[in-house]
Parts: structure tokens; C-alpha cells; sequence
């Protein structure tokens, strides 16, 4: 009989290889919280309860598209980064929690609400969503040059009732737009490098947008450098830049940065531990 209890053992059963034994009830409980809403409790206590033809269906197609790999957040078409529901697929990066940090850390060294803040890269768009949620006066821009990414961070901001002003441009050539002044810019940029692939998950490799992920190994700090470019011509004396970064080359990115002329360049680490983001100051007068 098609019980939650008996669905969430063959859920363990069939993905018992491919996932990790400490994740293995965390998926369950994400899967049934996606069908019927379910927190812990609610598997224990209600495992008797039957499930219907199309919940049986999508439980099936989960596990089929798990075996294969793909991670959890594009099966289910969903994740949560700081306490928002985001939507994702395989035109944008899974949120990883570092982001969250980064975010928390602007928040924290910005409480005013009054600020102008532009994201480089936005992807699913949960840098500026969650900024403007929690500074609501807020002027937030977000860029990307993938436009199938922009439709997915259009969608979360809709879904999330903020209101972000999305464009479909590429850093690289940011010199050819319309530039107003901010407060704030931050990015979370492609920062692997091409041989970094190798030591990399499949769920990873195979299912998230390469152009998001990598950068050629001889350019490592290729969009470090122009978005640091972009931030001394846009940013207000005194603003801020920061980013999330590939921790293999902090030093590199940090001289980088005192080179432009950037000031208190200060590097931070994650909850594991990893040097993964930085601040830098525009200099009052260069």
C-alpha cells in the first residue's frame, strides 16, 4: 500500500547508493514537504496516510531523475535561501549557503535602508531578492547575460514580492551601458577553473550552467577584474564592493584589488572554515 511510511522507505531503499546516509532523510522530508507540505513531525506521525496516484508519480520521477544524479533543488524545482522560497532549474546556479553568509555580511555593515546596490550575475536572482526583503527602501539592480536566467530571477522576485530591477548585459562590456551610481556592488562570479573539473561532483558538473561555474585556467580573475573595473566607475566615493570568491586565489584577487585602489580590503571565512568572500571600500579620493 502506498503509505508515507512505506513511501519514504523505498525512497531510502532506491537512492541508499547514490546519496550520502546523512542526507538521505533530509531528502525525504524536502520531497514530502514539497508534496503535502510536511515537516519531521508529520512523517512520524502521519505514516499511515495514503498517498495518491500523482503523488506516487512524482515520488517515481524524483527518484529516476536522483539515481541520475541531478540534484534535489532542480527536481523539485525549488530551494530555500534565507527563509525565501527561490525557483531554480538547470539555466541557474543552486544558492549555496556561503551566499547567504555574503548577504548577511552586507546586511550587517549596511542597516540603512536607503541604499542603491547593484548584483553582477545574479542568476536565480536570490542576492538582490533577499537584500531588498530586508531593506525595502532599498534601489536594487541585478544583471546576468544568460536571459533564460534573468526569466528564472524575474519569476523568484514576482514570487517573493520584491521588486528588482533586472537587465540582460554582459560585464564584460560594461562600458557600453547606461551607468548610474550605487552604494553597493556585489557578485558571486564563475570562479572555477577548467581543471578544477576534475575533482568536482557529478551532480555539479553534469546538471549546473557551465557559464555560471567556470572560467578559463589561465584567466582565473578574468570577471574579478572587470566587475572591479565596473565598481570604480560606478561606485559612489566611500561605496562598497564585494564578492564571493574562489579561495584558491584570495591573494591574488585581494593585491588586484588594492591595485585598482580599493581600501580596506578585507577577506572573510565561511562557517567551514574556507576564506570565500571579500570587501573592499572605494577610496573617498583616489
Amino acid at each position: 500500500m502506498n503509505t508515507v511510511a512505506s513511501l519514504s522507505r523505498y525512497i531510502k531503499e532506491q537512492l541508499s547508493e547514490t546519496v550520502e546516509s546523512e542526507e538521505l532523510q533530509q531528502f525525504v522530508l524536502l520531497i514530502f514537504d514539497h508534496l503535502r507540505g510536511y515537516n519531521r513531525v508529520d512523517l512520524m506521525m502521519k505514516g499511515k496516510e495514503i498517498l495518491s496516484e500523482d503523488e506516487v508519480y512524482i515520488i517515481n520521477e524524483a527518484v529516476a531523475r536522483l539515481l541520475k544524479h541531478e540534484p534535489l533543488q532542480y527536481v523539485l524545482g525549488q530551494t530555500e535561501f534565507m527563509g525565501s522560497n527561490i525557483m531554480v532549474n538547470g539555466k541557474v546556479l543552486i544558492p549555496r549557503p556561503e551566499t547567504e553568509e555574503l548577504v548577511s555580511w552586507i546586511l550587517d555593515e549596511h542597516l540603512n535602508d536607503n541604499i542603491s546596490v547593484l548584483d553582477i550575475g545574479t542568476g536565480s536572482g536570490c542576492i538582490p531578492i533577499a537584500i531588498k526583503q530586508r531593506r525595502p527602501r532599498a534601489l536594487v539592480e541585478a544583471w546576468d547575460i544568460s536571459g533564460e536566467a534573468l526569466e528564472v530571477a524575474i519569476g523568484n522576485a514576482e514570487l517573493n514580492g520584491v521588486e528588482v530591477d533586472f537587465h540582460h548585459r554582459d560585464v564584460l562590456n560594461f562600458r557600453k551601458y547606461e551607468l548610474a551610481t550605487k552604494d553597493i556592488v556585489v557578485s558571486n562570479p564563475p570562479y572555477v577553473t577548467a581543471k578544477e573539473k576534475k575533482v568536482m561532483k557529478a551532480n555539479v558538473l553534469d546538471f549546473e550552467p557551465h557559464q555560471a561555474l567556470f572560467v578559463e585556467d589561465d584567466e582565473p580573475l578574468v570577471f574579478y577584474k572587470a566587475i572591479a573595473e565596473l565598481a570604480m566607475v560606478v561606485l559612489r566615493p566611500g561605496g562598497y564592493l564585494y564578492f564571493e570568491i574562489n579561495e584558491a586565489y584570495g591573494d591574488e584577487l585581494h593585491a588586484m584589488l588594492e591595485g585598482f585602489g580599493f581600501k580596506s580590503v578585507v577577506r572573510r571565512k565561511d562557517l567551514s572554515g574556507r576564506w570565500r568572500m571579500v570587501r573592499a571600500i572605494r577610496q573617498a579620493h583616489p
